[in-house]
């Protein structure tokens, strides 16, 4: 940001913040499956929530979101591997090695 866009004053409620993760954990999502294929990003159903999912370099990494998702291009698929376990840390962890770019 700069000087003539400085940060919003006014707090986000925790719904605006979820919201805006959500949009942003999709927008990735399909990023990368533009970017490398059909077999490394989707969505699928785990106990009644939608769940975001990328498979990448440095590991897999998913999220729950809410049902906007379903308004998404992503695919509706399971990664071929299928969940690998990751915790909110490794997955953490995993995208800042993306995004370090030490994989």
């Amino acid at each position: 940001m700069g000087a003539d866009n400085p940060p919003p004053t006014d707090e986000k409620i925790v719904d605006d913040v979820y919201h805006d993760r959500n949009l942003l954990a999709i927008a990735f999502a399909r990023a990368m499956r533009l970017t490398w294929g059909p077999d490394t990003a989707g969505w699928y159903r785990h106990d009644d929530w939608p769940v975001v999912w990328v498979d990448m370099l440095a590991g897999q990494k998913s999220w729950h979101v809410t049902p906007d998702l379903e308004r998404s291009p992503l695919e509706n698929s399971e990664p071929t591997n299928g969940y690998d376990g990751n915790s909110r840390a490794i997955k953490n962890r995993r995208l800042t090695r993306y995004i370090t770019r030490s994989y």
